[in-house]
């Protein structure tokens, strides 16, 4: 057994000052060199705190009670933020998030990628940094002997259930068609699944909410087959009529089957029941150099599996970054349309149908089979014949373009989490583009793979992060590299 190199021990009370926050959204103390990570901080808080975790080189620690409060603390907005996992910084005020959001780039780009850590510039924020998202999943539970349906999220860490009535990061509308869902759902006798034994029918309930045009769609996730559903019809109609007695933004209902354990959230087959299987939400640009196809607005279908950013508003500001970096690269080289864009881990295709006005051709790569259709249908429904969709993975498709020599001017990279394998990141270079625009989620694997580009002669110009998950340690980033003259 491994020692530790401290004196510190579990249930351990101590009195410390939080120093900074760390990139996974704790606070940062120290306990004679110790880091000691503690949740639900602010920094410079002075606070009492009680050790849970402790390993060799840190711990982690929740407070007990706190003696100074930050200037950067505030009163949560939510009543069940101390139990609830679904946000993190509630606690802080708005203006300080974006600074530590900043900070956090700042950190993992200096101390990954070996930058300068003045290449980030400040977080952009919104005017709405509640009720913002337009997609909710919340799981759902039934206490021991009892009809009631709760829904909600889990606590931090773990899978005991917070009922919600009242979320403030989402939209009203949503708030109240939760509420009608449970009671639906009770009256109808959809029992609630329990993982423990992988019984009960009612798993999640999947709410999506167009800002544009006040609808929303909501999706039931079942734990049953595809083929029972003639045998779930009665229960599913009395669902259905309750949710539709009274007027509300609610236009389609659908069930989707998902028969697994684990906790994988939807299954592979989706059924309409009633009204729409889709929703419509409308982006229109903001930025003034914008083409006015953009600022008028482009339409995106959204089905109950769609990928779409979860803030609509701040989409736009995603999205206008991209242009703007698009939009300086055609201006430098006074180009009308850039000859080839290249959109990588596409989604329904987003950024290019965004970027499809300045560009002669855009080639829009996904793996995802759901996505690829989607973005078909959004490109007709938006009259867009410029942009070519390729089904498949980025390690796949990067080495045929390489080999059928293709020279994309702009490659656009837009990954999950994990960030870009290293030999796709190798291929975006062998197609030798003037200019790599980076979207990244996770500012840890953007600083590794922008360190790896830099090794194979492009030159980063600067990282821009924003908030699209407000309340949340969660950051996005848009990184712009040239390729170094030769």
């Amino acid at each position: 057994m491994v020692k530790s190199r401290h004196a510190l021990s579990r249930n351990q009370k101590i009195i410390l000052r939080v120093e900074s926050i760390a990139a996974g959204g704790q606070g940062v103390c120290k306990h004679e060199g110790v880091p000691i990570f503690v949740d639900r901080a602010a920094p410079g808080d002075l606070a009492e705190i009680e050790l849970y975790d402790v390993r060799k080189d840190f711990a982690h620690a929740k407070i007990v009670r706190i003696l100074e409060s930050s200037p950067a603390r505030h009163e949560p907005p939510c009543k069940l933020f101390k139990v609830c996992g679904g946000c993190q910084w509630q606690h802080i005020r708005y203006e300080s998030q974006l600074d530590l959001k900043t900070d956090i780039v700042k950190q993992v780009i200096q101390r990954i990628a070996g930058f300068d850590p003045e290449i980030v510039h400040q977080a952009i924020g919104t005017e709405t940094p509640l009720q913002y998202r337009n997609k909710v999943q919340f799981p759902v539970a039934q206490p021991n002997q009892s009809t009631r349906i709760l829904a909600g999220y889990y606590k931090e860490g773990s899978h005991e259930l917070v009922n919600i009535k009242h979320c403030p990061v989402q939209p009203e509308p949503l708030d109240i068609l939760l509420e009608m869902a449970k009671e639906a759902a009770e009256i109808a006798g959809l029992a609630a699944y329990r993982e423990k034994d992988h019984s009960g029918l009612l798993r999640h309930l999947i709410f999506r909410y167009s800002f544009s045009e006040d609808t929303a769609l909501l999706t039931l996730v079942l734990n049953a087959h595809a083929d029972e559903m003639d045998e779930l019809g009665p229960d599913l109609e009395e669902f259905v009529f309750q949710m539709t007695e009274a007027e509300s933004p609610l236009r389609g209902i659908c069930v989707n089957f998902n028969p697994d354990r684990g906790n994988r959230i939807m299954g592979n087959e989706t059924e309409c029941i009633y009204g729409d299987d889709h929703i419509v939400e409308i982006l229109r640009s903001r930025h003034s150099g914008a083409p006015e196809r953009l600022k008028e607005g482009l339409r995106f279908q959204l089905s109950p599996a769609s990928f779409f950013q979860v803030n609509s508003g701040q989409a736009v500001t995603l999205l206008d970054l991209v242009l703007d970096a698009v939009l300086e690269y055609k201006s430098n080289r006074n180009l009308e349309r850039v000859p080839l864009i290249l959109d990588a881990f596409a989604g329904v295709a987003t950024i290019a149908l965004w970027l499809a006005p300045l560009a002669e051709r855009v080639i829009a790569v996904e793996e995802v089979p759901d996505s690829i259709t989607d973005a078909a249908k959004i490109l007709e429904i938006n009259s867009v014949e410029n942009v070519d969709l390729i089904e498949g993975t980025v390690e796949e498709v990067f080495p045929q373009l390489v080999h059928n020599q293709t020279a994309a001017n702009i490659v656009v990279l837009d990954p999950p989490r994990k960030g870009v394998d290293r030999d796709a990141l190798i291929s975006v270079t062998e197609m030798r583009p003037e200019r790599i625009i980076y979207v990244s989620c996770n500012p840890a694997t953007l600083a590794r793979d922008l360190k790896i580009l830099e090794g194979l002669e492009y030159r980063t110009l600067y990282v821009k992060p924003l908030d699209i998950f407000p309340q949340t340690y969660h950051v996005e980033s848009v990184a712009v590299l040239d390729r170094v003259s030769s």
